[in-house]
Order: structure tokens, then sequence, then C-alpha cells
């Protein structure tokens, strides 16, 4: 992607709308924004190429089976939009309905998800369901099934292809004119009494009427740089990748034990195992991938599948990323509540990758005064100061 389709840079630039971050939530509010007729948009990324954050480190889990409505809600459009996205866009999404199976092991667990389902079939997920011991063995064979006592699957949830989605958005922002400029840090910004005046970044000022802050795992240092207090912490997911080939068919079910969040699926011809325990270093955007927690990961996952008898750890292959974590584990979207042009898209706690079509749509009609087709106040991002935090049935 070229810089400002390599046209000079003067000491001072502006635009209508500054979007903070290129990853697959900026580019997808790019996008949105354009459609929505705004003309002048300037995306800017402290990387030297799109996609080099945590959109690059996504898992590509898609998933509906959530215990709270509003990401429910937030699954159902990108559903949607996933599903026509390829004749939109000309880019294959890679959206593979493979499922999602979780596995209980407890009364009470089980009492989660039967609630959960529930919410879930009133939102809109007719094909989520609840499953049996013997249901769990014929959706996945492979798997160890002492102490499961059943489950929930849902066959339109499964996989994604994040890089795609990315490139989907910045392709066809580019053509609606939208410009990205890399290897541009933000390193101040300028406030007046309530909006943003500008932002001084690596390649001069930069001014606009609209700014949004889609910088990820960074998002409330860059809030910090405006005097605004936004709750998003980043924190290490790590993932195991198992050097064999093709040690489980393709289109497994990501499946997911609820009692220690262990889970796994097959990407790329490879099974990949995720276990979301507290890292050894979560500091200072540590994205090291940690040779104690390969080892721990892959000793529980030989437990549970017995076809990694003879398999071993491929340590090149495994990776690590950021989330972008608030306090209720929900996205946080809507205008500052100090700064009128400054706008929020963070937050979503290992979900925005799968709710990025969603959140592109809905920021973009909030800031062009249009409707939105579900209800996003609940989002807003003064729920903090208002103790209005989302609750969630817990499960996962």
């Amino acid at each position: 992607m070229s810089r400002l389709h390599d046209q000079p840079l003067h000491p001072n630039l502006s635009a209508d709308a500054v979007v903070i971050g290129s990853g697959v939530i900026g580019s997808s509010i790019a996008y949105h924004l354009s459609q929505n007729g705004v003309k002048n948009i300037l995306v800017v990324d402290s990387a030297p190429a799109a996609g080099m954050g945590s959109t690059s480190k996504a898992t590509g889990g898609f998933r509906s089976q959530f215990g709270s409505k509003i990401n429910i809600q937030l699954s159902l459009l990108s559903r949607k939009k996933l599903l026509a996205f390829k004749d939109e866009h000309g880019i294959d999404p890679g959206f593979e309905q493979a499922g999602y199976l979780f596995l209980a092991g407890s009364q009470e667990e089980l009492k989660n998800l039967t609630l959960a389902n529930s919410l879930q079939q009133m939102t809109g997920v007719k094909d989520a369901m609840l499953v049996s011991p013997v249901d769990i063995q014929k959706l996945n064979p492979h798997i160890c099934m002492e102490g499961i006592t059943g489950g929930s699957f849902c066959p339109g949830d499964g996989f994604i292809t994040p890089m795609n989605i990315m490139q989907g958005y910045i392709s066809s922002s580019v053509k609606n004119g939208v410009r990205f400029l890399y290897d541009c840090n933000v390193t101040a910004i300028t406030a007046g009494e309530n909006k943003i005046e500008y932002i001084q970044t690596t390649h001069g000022r930069i001014y606009a009427d609209i700014f949004v802050n889609a910088a990820g795992a960074f998002a409330g240092h860059l809030a910090a740089m405006a005097g605004e207090t936004l709750p998003v912490t980043p924190s290490k997911r790590q993932v195991c990748r198992i050097k064999e080939t093709e040690t489980l068919p393709p289109l497994t079910p990501m499946t997911i034990w609820i009692d220690s969040a262990f889970h796994f699926r097959m990407r790329e011809g490879h099974l990949i195992l995720l276990h979301p325990c507290e890292p050894e270093n979560n500091e200072n955007y540590n994205i090291h991938i940690e040779e104690s927690w390969m080892n721990n990961v892959f000793g529980i996952a030989k437990g549970k599948l017995p076809a990694l008898e003879h398999c071993s750890v491929d340590r090149e292959g495994s990776w690590a990323g950021l989330y972008e974590i608030s306090p209720d584990e929900h996205l946080i979207l809507g205008v500052s509540d100090g700064l009128q042009n400054f706008y929020y898209a963070n937050g979503s706690s290992g979900h925005g990758v799968m709710h990025s079509p969603a959140i592109g749509e809905l920021l973009a009609n909030i800031i062009c005064n249009k409707p939105n087709e579900i209800d996003v106040d609940i989002l807003n991002p003064a729920r903090f100061q208002q103790n209005k935090l989302i609750e969630q049935i817990p499960f996962f």
C-alpha cells in the first residue's frame, strides 16, 4: 500500500476524519465512513504496513454463542455482513461455518450454557442448541469424553480469515478515496475545551473535524494523550501450533472446555492450541511466546486429544498477540464524554476481529447521525463512570 499515493507530505495535513489504527477495525470504520459520504478520510498507523498489529495475530474464530444480548447482536450483524463480504469487496473473508462446541463438566456450567442458549434463541440465533454427550461425540469424535456432561453447539459459528477481511476493507476504502499513511506515530494530541484540535505525528500536525481511536491494545495510551481516561488494558494471548499437519479434519469445530477455557481449532492445516491463562510477562506490550506456557498447554492438550500422542510443538510457528480488555469485557463504542469529536472503538476483549464488520458500520452511523439497526447505547464510553457495566452469563 502506498503512503498517500506516494505524494509529498506537507508539514500540516488535514482531513474531515482521521482514523488512528489501520487494523481490521480501523479499516472497517474508514470504509463505512466513506460509504456514508464522508469524503476526506485519512487512516494513520505507526506500523510500516497494514496488519502488523493484533489483526495478523488473531486466531480467526467467529461465534454468536455469547452470554450478553449486545455481543450476540454484534455477531448476528457481522455474520450477515461476512456472508455478503465477497460480493461487496471482491475478497473471500474465509468464513467457514464449522461450528463452535462448548463442553460442560459440571451442573453449574450446564446451567450457564442453558441460560445463555435461551438468550441466544431469544436474540435470533435459532441454530444454537444444547447437546448431550452422545451428540458431542458425533460432532467431535477426536476428543476424550472424560468428565463431559453436556454442552452447546452452533453450526453457524466457525472460522474467518482476519487479514482477508482487513484487506477487503482497505481495498474498498482506497477505491472510495480513503488515504492510508503508515510509519506515522502519534506523539501528542492537542485538545481545546471540548474537542481535539489536531494530533502531532512524526509526519507533522494533522487537523480534522473527527478523530477515531482504533488503536487496539494501545487505545488507552492514545486516549491519555488527549487527557482522557479510557479503561482499556493490553493482555497477552498465546497460540501453540502443532508441527504435524492434518492432525484433525480441517472443519473440526472450535472446541472449548469451559472449566479451563482450553480450546483448539485447525488452521492452515495445523492444529492450534489456546489456553488464556495469565502470562508470565504481560508488561510493555510483550508478545514473546513463553516456553513454559507452550509446555503447559501441550500437556493439557495431550490429555484431551489422543491424536496428539505422536505429535510435537512447532515453536517457530507458535505466536502471541495482544487483546484489548475493557472492565466488563465488552466493546467501548461511541463519542468521548469529554471531547465531542473523539470517537472510540476499543476494548472488544478478544472479539474485535469477528465483530469488525458490525463495529465499522455502527460507529460510522453514530458519527454521521444515522440510525443503527441495533441499540448500541449500552456500549457508550460513559458507562464506566456511571457504573453501568454490561452483565453477561458467564461460560467463556
